[in-house]
């Protein structure tokens, strides 16, 4: 380190150049860059079952749909059929578009003899307006479509707009077709207060709204935030200046990287400029109140530059390689986007420090020599002084007390872990007032099954689904499904051939047919008569069959786990060579949802174990690198602790917050236990070294502390749980570490747990 801070001062204006010549080289590989990533690329990159399930809807059909519910009292009246025609028709024309479905396309079915009739309710109104009273009570009391297309009570519609199939759409275009759907139905009269759209696609649309229009308001925010914070601490203008320029320079490298990467930018690495702007702070910090401090005790101004890089510089090597460890171990979560995240913030880390390093020096070289720093003293710079003494005096004279209360705190914490319960429901990412989160309550009332949970019944026999052996299977197989909880109804085609069986046969008493030539017959009837849409229930070959499976809310992890309950059911009513498979985006993304949590979990643990390694290397004595670790845990036990009593549903996004918060919360324990081997080293005294370590190193840890939790504290401004979590629990782990630093690690130095012996 010495001597890498004596070649770039003896070059210090070839160093500049090469700086801002990166620095520009970066920001021109920036300015290449797109917000664009695929739902698939976010989410189901890697998902062979994702692959299948593109695939099966190739054939039967998209389910990615944009849905759009309204009031309309009288939905067959002429005034409300024009004016839903007229919407139908407009959003037809919008590119991306598939299919739309509504109460005009939905069928009546009935027979007259030995005729089967199939045609949509709206015409039959159209052709009989006298009869549309019973027509409408007829079509809200329709099993095929009330609840789904029409509320029970025929008071309210859903439009079902069916993309497109493309699997490389970019998430980002989602706000945009949604609003194109949107604006057709106020061309055609509708308002749009009364206008409720839900689905997967519109909660994509709206999250990519809300991240990044937070992400706009958020990081301009937090720099003016930090710059103020910055001034406060340190009541002089240089140390702003010094840690903006290092923070905005280390934030367009690692951009710079990120694109050339991948030019594509995911709206989740959209966020790390505002993490790398953070972490750079706390660097330049360091060294700023080193270089202050060293300034107060050496006359020599060359000196204090290369005596303050010298020490805080192997601390803040191994902070920012802890730092590092921690993001990197995102890497465990088995989606390519969370890969390469972990790897841009991993980098962004290393050339925090390389810039902090390199041009904080040569700044300091060029500056006049600062005051000291206690010249004119702020009322927050005495507080600061007070409440430092205060504590040190209180973590060395009552260690057992201190050692005890963080006892407590930890058994707490581990009981409310005990509490967990891990959901992601996309729709509570969004603040109450929002409007998915009122269409989600809207349909929660009207349509009590929203969340559609596709289940694929396979037989290797071409026709093999018209067996009436098969078909009965079906059946009991789906009233077993709709007992479930959560479960609203299921739709297929044993629905369809009981309606036809019932309107063709009533005196049978049979509910299904019981020949393989009446199904067929009645499939071509069906067909032959204008009935549409068979082929989104059943294949051409009638080898596979599709189980529509409604179910109750919209968590991920929810529709996941119904999903396993069905394929438990499925093996009980179906034998091989029968082959069942549940699937569809809700229920992909809840399986993807336990992946990510198994690849968190070892992300963590391996997170923890290269830090604890790291500590013992740093520190060398294994016994106090593994100490260390204890004040390490507990804020992520805290963490995990509050969320598990204070929430109901923890959001599976918090345990990406558990492992950025690992990397830097151990940077304090790092710098105060450097420090404080340095002082053991050279007095033997520990009392003595812990004073010394408090007055070197204490008031650095508490304002990096400070301005880490007011940096992350803009977010949360943001309307999306994901990032406004970022800016309540994180400065929250972050005081928890702050305050574990500054008492249980002196205590368990006071009480000989942690010690290092004197330099002979």
């Amino acid at each position: 380190m010495n001597a890498y801070l004596k070649f770039i001062l003896r070059h210090r204006i070839f160093v500049l150049c090469l700086l801002v010549f990166i620095t520009c080289a970066s920001g021109y590989a920036i300015s290449k860059g797109v917000i664009a990533s695929s739902a698939a690329k976010l989410f189901l990159g890697e998902s062979e079952g994702y692959h299948r399930y593109l695939q099966r809807i190739k054939e039967f059909g998209n389910f990615e749909v944009i849905a759009i519910a309204f009031h309309d009292d009288d939905p067959l009246s002429p005034q409300s059929r024009r004016r839903l025609e007229d919407a139908v028709t407009k959003i037809e024309r919008q590119p991306g578009i598939e299919r739309v479905s509504s109460v005009l396309s939905a069928q009546r079915i009935w027979s007259q003899g030995e005729t089967l009739f199939v045609e949509s309710y709206a015409n039959l109104v159209e052709k009989n307006p006298d009869r549309a009273g019973p027509l409408a009570k007829m079509l809200a009391e329709d099993p095929v479509y009330s609840g789904l297309l029409i509320s029970p009570d025929g008071r309210h519609n859903v439009v079902v707009v069916e993309l497109a199939l493309d699997e490389n759409r970019a998430a980002e275009s989602t706000p945009g077709l949604v609003n194109a759907v949107l604006e057709s139905f106020t061309q055609a009269g509708f308002k749009t207060e009364d206008l409720f759209p839900v689905g997967f696609v519109t909660v994509m649309a709206e999250v990519m709204h809300q991240t990044i229009n937070s992400f706009k308001r958020v990081f301009p925010l937090t720099l003016i935030v930090l710059l103020i914070a910055v001034f406060i601490m340190f009541r002089r203008l240089w140390p702003v200046a010094i840690t903006s320029a290092v923070a905005l320079t280390a934030t367009a490298w690692t951009m710079g990287f990120a694109v050339m990467l991948d030019r594509q930018i995911s709206i989740l690495m959209a966020m790390a400029p505002i993490v790398i702007l953070i972490v750079s702070f706390s660097d330049v910090i360091h060294l700023c109140s080193a270089y202050l401090l060293e300034l107060e005790e050496l006359n020599d101004k060359d000196e204090a530059i290369n005596k303050s890089g010298v020490d805080v510089g192997r601390a803040c090597l191994y902070t920012s390689m802890t730092t590092f460890v921690g993001f990197v171990s995102m890497s465990f979560v088995p989606t390519p986007v969370f890969r390469q995240m972990g790897l841009v913030l991993g980098f962004g880390v290393a050339v925090s420090l390389l810039i902090a390093m390199t041009l904080t020096p040569i700044l300091f070289s060029y500056m006049k020599r600062p005051k000291a720093w206690r010249d004119g003293a702020s009322v927050v710079q005495k507080g600061l002084d007070a409440s430092l003494r205060y504590l040190s005096g209180f973590s060395i004279g009552k260690p057992w007390i201190i050692v005890a209360a963080f006892t407590v705190l930890t058994a707490l914490s581990v009981y409310g872990i005990s509490q967990l319960h891990i959901e992601t429901d996309l729709t509570k990412r969004l603040r109450e007032d929002n409007i998915i989160r009122i269409s989600e309550r809207y349909f929660n009332t009207h349509f009590p099954g929203a969340n559609v949970l596709e289940v694929y019944v396979d037989l290797p026999n071409e026709g093999g689904v018209l067996d009436p052996e098969f078909f009965n299977t079906v059946s009991k197989f789906q009233d077993r499904v709709e007992a479930l909880p959560d479960v609203h109804e299921t739709i297929s085609l044993v629905n369809l051939m009981e309606i036809i069986h019932r309107e063709m046969n009533p005196a049978s008493g049979l509910a299904l047919p019981n020949t393989r030539m009446e199904l067929s017959q009645y499939l071509l009837m069906f067909e032959m008569s204008g009935g549409e849409d068979l082929s989104r229930i059943i294949d051409f070959e009638r080898k596979t069959m599709r189980i529509n499976v409604y179910v109750k809310g919209w968590g991920v992890r929810g529709s996941y786990e119904i999903g396993e309950k069905v394929n438990a059911l499925a093996t009980e009513f179906f034998k091989a060579p029968a082959q069942v498979e549940s699937t569809g985006i809700p229920y992909l993304i809840g399986q993807w949802l336990a992946e990510l949590l198994a690849g968190q979990r070892r992300g963590i643990l391996f997170a923890f174990t290269a830090i604890a390694l790291m500590m013992i290397i740093g520190l060398r004595s294994m016994k106090a690198g593994l100490w260390s670790m204890i004040p390490n845990a507990i804020p992520l036990l805290v963490l995990g602790g509050y969320v598990g009593l204070a929430w109901e549903n923890v959001d599976s996004d918090t345990l990406l917050l558990a492992m950025m918060a690992i990397g830097i919360g151990v940077d304090d324990t790092i710098h105060f236990l450097m420090r404080l081997k340095i002082e053991s080293e050279r007095t033997g005294d520990m009392t003595e070294s812990l004073k010394r370590t408090f007055h070197f190193s204490g008031r650095a840890i508490v304002i990096t502390s400070i301005i880490l939790c007011v940096g992350f504290a803009p977010c949360a401004i943001s309307d999306y749980l994901s990032l406004r979590i970022m800016g309540t629990l994180m400065p929250l782990t972050l005081f928890v570490a702050l305050f574990a630093d500054l008492l249980l690690v002196p205590a368990l130095a006071s009480l000989r747990v942690i010690r290092f012996k004197k330099r002979v």
